[in-house]
């Protein structure tokens, strides 16, 4: 397939989903930022009852000190405050909800679909409204984690990856020359909303492009789609309601989803087990 066919990247939006058995998702994460809240500086009782509200599904909790490192592209690595977090764990261990006073994140390596994922999200700011009466969120995020292992998987990333995305993979090499890392970070901005960080390449064993990706003992290629939408203007903030909260959660989904697609092959779909 080429460029022709596929269209110019976001010429439209893609909505319709590939379901993907064997899909390389090595997690799926979405969050909400707001400002401080009161309530949750002056005490744990909120957080408390957010925790009884969730405990049927996230039974598990563990509470520590967090620091958190902010990510801007182009630029260094700058370390923000430390703060409190309450991290809730699912039965299987596979999904976590973490809330600090300015951030709920909602983590899965179980992904069961863009409206699964975005539905749970928008509960759980249900349940932060409820015990916090937060008014509106400044950031929402939906980040998707593909990592492609294997040796014979990777020997065919030529046709399972179009070639922008690839960089030096696949690119003829001299004798003993070996292609060791190559990684491409890239920002698209909308103009009627929202941004989408693109990352992608190949790593080798025991790396990760992230700190909080753990690495795999093996070579890796990877794509990394952390759509976003910011309102730095608190008269135009994101509403606090599930309703605002789903919409806003679904549209950043569906922009790293039209990249996805973009990006991969109808090769890759059967790779992975899905119908083109």
């Amino acid at each position: 397939m080429d460029g022709t066919e596929r269209g110019a990247l976001f010429e439209r939006v893609l909505v319709d989903d590939v379901p993907l058995p064997d899909a390389p998702l090595a997690r799926v994460i979405g969050q909400l930022r707001f400002g401080t809240l009161s309530v949750l500086a002056s005490g744990d009782e909120a957080v408390q009852a957010f925790v009884k509200e969730l405990s049927e599904t996230y039974p598990f909790i563990e509470q520590g000190i967090e620091q958190t490192l902010l990510f801007t592209p182009g630029q260094p690595i700058q370390q923000a405050e430390v703060g409190k977090v309450w991290r809730l764990r699912s039965a299987d261990r596979q999904s976590v909800v973490a809330l600090t006073n300015g951030a709920l994140t909602l983590e899965t390596a179980t992904y069961q679909g863009r409206t699964a994922f975005c539905g749970e999200l928008a509960r759980l700011a249900g349940a932060l409204q409820a015990v916090t009466r937060v008014p509106a969120y400044n950031r929402v995020a939906v980040r998707y984690t593909n990592r492609l292992t294997s040796a014979e998987t990777l020997s065919q990333l030529t046709k399972l990856i179009h070639p922008e995305f690839l960089g030096l993979v696949g690119a003829p090499l001299g004798s003993g020359t070996h292609l060791s890392y190559t990684l491409s970070q890239s920002l698209l901005s909308f103009d009627e909303a929202g941004k989408l960080l693109v990352q992608f390449g190949l790593l080798p064993e025991d790396s990760s492009f992230d700190p909080t990706l753990p690495p795999v003992g093996e070579p890796s290629w990877v794509l990394d789609l952390d759509s976003y939408e910011e309102f730095p203007d608190p008269r135009q903030a994101l509403p606090g309601d599930t309703d605002a909260v789903s919409k806003a959660a679904v549209a950043c989904a569906e922009r790293a989803h039209t990249l996805f697609r973009w990006a991969v092959t109808p090769e890759f779909l059967s790779h992975f087990g899905g119908r083109p």
